[in-house]
C-alpha cells in the first residue's frame, strides 16, 4: 500500500519526521499485515517545525522521497518520475484529499488504472470539476466529520466518517469538572501558529479584555511560521505578562494538564476540516469559543455546546469572553453539553482509521 499525506516531510540529521499522528496511522497500518511505503518532498526541518515530532526514518516504511533544495521546479519535475514508480509498484494508493500533488497522483492512478483511496480532510477545491472526478472514480472515501461524508456520498457511495485522529481516549475524558472563573481567567488555544488561525484577533481581543480590567491569560499550545510575527505583536501590544508559549507539546499527561489549568478554550480559525483540537477540548470538558467554518458547525451548536465567533472578528472574541467570564452557568453548560456531544459521537466509532481502512482493503481484495 502506497500511502500519500498532503504535507511535506521534514529532514534533520539524515531522518524523516513528520506529525505525530499520521506516523502513527502509517505504523497501525504495517501492524496490521500491510506492507505500506509513503511518498513526499522532504525539505530541512526548523526550529519553526516542532509539530513535525513524530520520526519516520527508523520505521518499517518504505519511504519515495524527493528533496527540496533551492529550485523548486526541479523536485517536481522528479517528483512527477518518483511517484509513477511508486504507483506502479504498489497495488494500492491511499491519498490525503484535498491539496495539488494529491490531485497530479489520483489522476495518475487513474491513468494507470491503479485503485486508490481518499481521505478527505479539507473543503478547499473539493467541488470542482477536477476533484468531483477524482472523487468519483475512488474505490472507498474516508471523511473527517458526518457533514463531509454526505457531501461525498453523493460523488461516491462508498464513504464513511472515521474515528477522529487524535491522542486522546476514551480513558483521558474528564468528568465532574466545575467551571470556576478564579482571580486570573485562562484562555487557552491549541494548533499551528499561523496567521489563519485567528491568532492575531485573538491577541487584538485580550488587548481589549486588559483594558476593559479583566485579569486574562493565554495560553498558546503549537508552533509555526508566525511564532515570531506573534512575539512582535505581544511585545508591541505589552501583553508579555498575559501571554504563555508552551511550545508544541507531544507529551499527552501534559497536554491533558494545560487543558485542566485552563478555564476557555479559543478557535477563531479562518477555515478548517474539523480540527481534532475540539474533540479534545469537549472530552475536558472546558467552555469553548469557535467559528464555524468548514464542518464545525456539524457537531459544534451556537449556545449548547459552544458559542460562535465571527471569522476575523477580534470584537467577536471580546463578546463571547465576557460573555462566559460574566455567566458561569452558561460557561457550566456548554462544557457539560460539550462533554455529552463527544462521548455520543465516539459511541459507535470504536475502531481507528487504520483498522477502517485495512478492513476495506482486505474486502476488496476478497470480492
Amino acid at each position: 500500500m502506497l500511502t500519500i499525506n498532503n504535507s511535506i516531510f521534514y529532514e534533520e540529521n539524515r531522518q524523516l519526521f513528520l506529525d505525530k499522528e499520521t506516523g502513527n496511522f502509517f505504523i497501525k497500518l504495517g501492524e496490521l499485515g500491510n506492507s505500506v511505503s509513503t511518498f513526499q518532498i522532504s525539505q530541512q526541518k526548523t526550529e519553526d517545525d516542532t509539530f513535525a515530532n513524530f520520526v519516520l526514518s527508523d520505521k518499517k516504511i518504505k519511504i519515495y522521497e524527493v528533496k527540496r533544495k533551492s529550485n523548486r521546479f526541479i523536485p517536481f519535475l522528479i517528483s512527477f518520475f518518483v511517484i509513477q514508480k511508486a504507483i506502479i509498484k504498489n497495488d494500492f494508493v491511499y491519498i490525503y484529499f484535498p491539496g495539488p500533488i494529491c490531485k497530479v497522483i489520483a489522476l495518475l492512478c487513474i491513468f494507470y488504472q491503479k485503485p486508490y483511496g481518499l481521505y478527505i480532510r479539507g473543503e478547499q477545491g473539493i467541488e470542482s470539476k477536477l476533484s468531483q472526478i477524482i472523487l468519483k472514480k475512488a474505490k472507498t472515501i474516508f471523511t473527517i466529520s458526518p457533514s463531509f461524508t454526505q457531501k461525498m456520498s453523493k460523488y461516491n457511495k462508498d464513504t464513511q466518517t472515521i474515528r477522529p485522529m487524535m491522542g486522546f481516549e476514551e480513558t483521558d475524558i474528564v468528568t465532574n469538572r466545575t467551571v470556576d472563573f478564579k482571580e486570573t481567567v485562562k484562555m487557552l488555544y491549541v494548533g499551528r501558529l499561523v496567521f489563519d488561525k485567528g491568532l492575531f484577533e485573538l491577541l487584538d481581543a485580550l488587548e481589549i479584555l486588559k483594558e476593559r480590567g479583566y485579569n486574562i491569560h493565554l495560553n498558546l499550545v503549537g508552533s509555526g511560521i508566525d511564532f515570531n510575527n506573534l512575539v512582535l505583536c505581544i511585545k508591541q501590544k505589552m501583553l508579555e505578562e498575559n501571554v504563555t508559549f508552551f511550545g508544541m507539546v507531544s507529551d499527552k499527561d501534559r497536554l491533558i494538564n494545560i487543558y485542566k489549568e485552563s478555564d476557555i478554550f479559543v478557535l477563531p480559525t479562518y477555515h478548517e476540516g474539523f480540527p481534532r483540537v475540539l474533540y479534545e477540548a469537549m472530552m475536558m470538558q472546558i467552555p469553548i469559543v469557535t467559528t464555524f467554518v468548514g464542518t464545525i458547525g456539524y457537531l459544534m451548536k451556537d449556545q449548547l455546546n459552544c458559542l460562535e465567533l465571527i471569522p476575523k472578528n477580534s470584537e467577536s472574541i471580546v463578546n463571547q469572553i465576557e460573555k462566559l467570564i460574566n455567566n458561569p452557568d452558561l460557561a457550566q453548560s456548554l462544557a457539560n453539553n460539550g462533554l455529552e456531544t463527544i462521548i455520543y459521537y465516539l459511541k459507535d466509532k470504536k475502531i481507528n482509521h487504520a483498522e477502517q481502512l485495512d478492513q476495506f482493503i482486505k474486502k476488496f481484495y476478497e470480492s
